[in-house]
């Protein structure tokens, strides 16, 4: 649950949505599902208009005082629980730490005091009771590796446009984990500045995911052409789609629009757009060195994406952890960083070299991911793995 002092300036936009529902939502997509929100009885229509699709949400309770929250019989004193004080801003990796970090130790108070000098604006987790006056918590502050997070609106007329920078040019944090090495040092440098632009105009993440789409699908026309000019404006071009392809997800992250339906449109046109292009560079090789050679490398690719598609099915069904975690790292040090491989080879005139190396990674990839999902498979059944667990529920 979460206990929210209402911040003075909860009306204030932040990419269009009032502050006060922005703290929520974060809130929400870390696993909080009740909200008492306190607020004079005089400001309770302010502050429910702030409230934004949340207004008629019965899991938020505006209350006078958190004194009401103890009379809530269904709360105990030792339930987990989440304080936002003052007029703060805060990202979702944030607070999943704060919870973890208390997890870990649930008798005392993890705080993350606002990084611009307001002390009393600060994200804290802790039991219901060290915040309603009956717990004894100690309380330990700690720092965020997140430089200028969380950032507190203190007055000054320019500080909500700070404050939306500042989360923008923070964004790269969300997907450290997944991206690749290039994406981590130069993409994401570019694509939060053009995001932070969009997300002052109309333009939803969706329109941003399908005009990308288009663009990759004229890239791979490019690349299906023999000459060798129009193959290397093609890999040039392919470096800047690669670059837009993670604009769609800030967007959607600054706007707090994020779908599920919107996560599945951009993983299926990452893939077609991927397949598109190989098939593209495919037939440009055919075209320019007139070998039907080539024809068997792109029949040979498209089965070695078969194979990989069943392996990671399988290895996905099997619900491994070691096989998840292969999955995801194989995806990070591949990722969108193949671009710039592409950009190098075109440069030289050698995307053949990119088009054989990919059709042999792919059943290596396959063969590889197919045995340790085997042998994960072993290990996860031997006795005192969860094996001889499953054989007593049955």
């Amino acid at each position: 649950m979460a206990l929210v002092n209402a911040p003075s300036r909860g009306t204030e936009l932040i990419f269009g949505r009032p502050l006060l529902e922005r703290m929520i939502r974060v809130c929400e997509r870390a696993g909080v599902s009740r909200f008492f929100v306190k607020c004079p009885a005089q400001e309770r229509e302010r502050f429910g208009n702030a409230l934004g699709r949340f207004s008629r949400d019965p899991r938020i309770r505006l209350v006078s005082s958190f004194d009401e929250v103890k009379d809530a019989a269904d709360l105990a004193d030792a339930s987990p629980c989440v304080a936002l004080n003052g007029n703060i801003v805060f990202s979702l990796n944030q607070l999943r730490d704060l919870m973890q970090w208390h997890a870990i130790n649930s008798t005392e108070i993890v705080r993350l005091a606002s990084a611009n000098g307001d002390p009393d604006a600060s994200v804290a987790v802790g039991r219901l009771s060290d915040f309603t006056g009956n717990g004894s918590g100690a309380v330990a502050s700690v720092v965020s590796e997140i430089a200028g997070m969380p950032f507190a609106l203190d007055g000054h007329p320019e500080d909500r446009d700070a404050a939306e920078r500042v989360i923008a040019r923070t964004l790269r944090h969300d997907t450290a984990h997944t991206d690749g090495f290039m994406a981590r040092i130069f993409d994401r440098k570019l694509s939060w500045r053009l995001s932070y632009l969009l997300a002052h105009t109309p333009v939803m993440p969706n329109q941003v995911t399908i005009a990308n789409t288009a663009m990759g699908m004229a890239i791979a026309w490019m690349f299906a052409q023999p000459g060798y000019w129009i193959r290397l404006i093609a890999a040039a071009l392919f470096v800047v789609s690669i670059t837009i392809d993670g604009v769609d997800g800030e967007l959607a992250r600054l706007k707090m629009a994020e779908t599920a339906a919107g996560a599945r449109l951009d993983a299926l046109t990452d893939n077609l757009v991927h397949i598109a292009i190989f098939l593209g560079i495919s037939i440009g090789c055919y075209r320019a060195a007139h070998s039907a050679a080539y024809l068997y490398v792109l029949g040979a690719l498209l089965a070695g994406f078969g194979l990989c598609a069943i392996s990671v099915h399988r290895a996905m069904s099997v619900s491994s952890s070691g096989a998840e975690a292969f999955v995801r790292q194989v995806d990070r040090l591949t990722g969108r960083d193949f671009a710039y491989l592409v950009l190098l080879l075109a440069a030289v005139n050698r995307l053949n070299y990119f088009i054989v190396g990919a059709a042999v990674g792919t059943y290596i990839f396959a063969a590889t991911l197919w045995w340790a999902t085997s042998r994960w498979t072993r290990s996860d059944a031997a006795p005192g793995n969860g094996g001889d667990r499953l054989a007593e529920g049955l």
